[in-house]
């Protein structure tokens, strides 16, 4: 089936409670008098709703072609061992998310979930490549029309805490649709099975749904 999402929410609805938090304990805090003390709450919502932007993406339709699953810099490009669907050495693609980029993240490619692993772990810097297997994470494994298999794994990092995932096993899912986001700073792996040409260089900046990371051969 088809996995809904709104997609023109400007801020994802993982950020709602944090902006209402911070609103409301400003709000008290200047009915008592504490008119500076409010600035604080009050700073920290205006960065909740930067941080939880949602900005409009448009995917590009060009056959075979694989997206960036989220905005920030790419931090690996080359050969890596999936260990969670494919159980084999295969091309990889990691973009780190510093918490200054948009933190929502969108499908690759078009195709059916077959399979989702949730995997608690550490929570080490996510710009740094142990990160790919010893943080806690979120692994995809996403089939496309055609039968080729991508993996997009999710990575909490060194401040994140929450992992959220939308999809379901049996969901259909189109390139740069919104599947999840990772609260405060993480990273996303992309693993993509056969023949794959790169399209990015390492500490390249890309945006999630729209950066071509490469074309399926």
């Amino acid at each position: 089936m088809n996995l809904k999402t709104d997609e023109g929410n400007i801020i994802a609805k993982e950020g709602y409670p944090f902006i209402a938090a911070g609103l409301g304990a400003a709000f008290f805090l200047r009915l008592l008098g504490f008119r500076r003390v409010s600035y604080i709450p009050f700073g920290f919502s205006l960065f909740s709703m930067y941080f939880f932007r949602n900005p409009k993406r448009t995917a590009p339709q060009l056959k075979n072609s694989v997206v960036s699953g989220a905005d920030g810099v790419v931090v690996f490009s080359g050969e890596a061992y999936e260990r969670f669907f494919l159980k084999k050495y295969t091309k990889r693609v990691s973009v780190f998310m510093s918490l200054f980029d948009v933190h929502v993240n969108r499908s690759p490619v078009d195709g059916v979930v077959e399979g989702i692993v949730y995997n608690k772990g550490k929570f080490i810097s996510a710009n740094k490549d142990k990160a790919s297997l010893e943080n806690e994470q979120c692994a995809i494994k996403i089939r496309t029309e055609d039968g080729r298999n991508i993996v997009m794994v999710q990575i909490a990092g060194l401040v994140a805490r929450r992992i959220e995932t939308y999809p379901q096993v049996g969901d259909s899912l189109k390139r740069g649709q919104i599947l999840g986001l990772i609260r405060f700073g993480s990273r996303v792996d992309i693993y993509v099975e056969g023949d794959f040409e790169e399209a990015v260089k390492l500490k390249e900046r890309v945006r999630a749904g729209e950066t071509i990371l490469g074309f399926m051969r």
